[in-house]
């Protein structure tokens, strides 16, 4: 039997509830925490869809780590020792187990709790729509269409596996203290699309301008968290910083363009 420590929430009511969960050969978090809701308390709440980490609805900290419970083996949480991301950032120092053979599972932090494990996902939603995540290409299509090359598409490839979870976002800790920085998750779309060759130039430079602020890619802290966590190996990090480097050689782009047609 494993013992399961959930944070609870109801409304402004938050209690620790420990249950005894049988665990079976290869079980996931996600399982063990169906086996509370079918037989032990049909009250607790979790989000969940895919069960394959796809969809990333089970997103939840496990261990005090941002993790998807559908991947995350009982065995493994059971027998490694927490990691104190708050305090210690992507090198995190190893602490103390909550207790022996337990283990601790509580929602996404920077987020508002719904309920338990659910969490609202709208801000986070919304910070993603702010970066306009699709191409601006409009209808005309080249002869032969829209080619990129291989060197380009492993460079966007890095990106595109995101699956909009929020574990970097929960991670992150300039989102714990600003609720208007855009998050690593929201970022590294944005670079995704500056990246995109079918993206046009006054769009790419205007996806820049965007983020060039405390509330975009100056803000980040560079801890590495985000890339740390992230169960489909999106580094988020590489991407602020990989905009951090191109905002001024834009500038000097923009500033060089302006002297040859005011010459012209």
């Amino acid at each position: 039997m494993i013992k399961f420590k959930i944070r609870r929430q109801d409304g402004d009511r938050v209690w620790h509830e420990t249950f005894s969960v049988e665990e079976t050969p290869g079980m996931s978090v996600l399982e063990a925490l169906f086996f509370v809701q079918e037989r032990l308390d049909g009250g607790l709440c979790f989000r969940y869809s895919c069960r394959g980490a796809v969809c990333g609805s089970c997103a939840m900290l496990i261990n005090m780590v941002p993790r998807l419970a559908c991947r995350t083996q009982v065995s493994d949480a059971q027998s490694e020792m927490t990691v104190d991301a708050v305090k210690w950032g992507a090198l995190a120092r190893p602490v103390a187990k909550v207790g022996k053979d337990e283990i601790l599972i509580e929602p996404l932090p920077n987020m508002k709790v719904i309920r338990d494990l659910v969490v609202d996902m709208e801000h986070f939603y919304e910070l993603l729509d702010y970066i306009k995540p699709w191409i601006s290409a409009g209808e005309e299509v080249p002869e032969g269409g829209n080619l990129m090359s291989p060197k380009v598409e492993q460079k966007i490839e890095a990106y595109t596996n995101c699956i909009l979870c929020a574990t970097c976002y929960g991670a992150c800790p300039v989102a714990g203290r600003d609720e208007t920085y855009l998050g690593p998750a929201a970022l590294a779309k944005a670079w995704r699309f500056y990246l995109d060759p079918r993206e046009k130039e006054k769009d790419k430079r205007a996806r820049l301008e965007a983020v060039n602020n405390q509330s975009g890619v100056w803000g980040c802290d560079v801890v590495f968290k985000c890339t740390a966590i992230c169960p489909k190996k999106v580094t988020p990090t590489q991407g602020i910083l990989a905009q951090r480097r191109q905002i001024p050689k834009n500038k000097i782009k923009n500033i060089f363009n302006r002297g040859k047609k005011s010459e012209d």
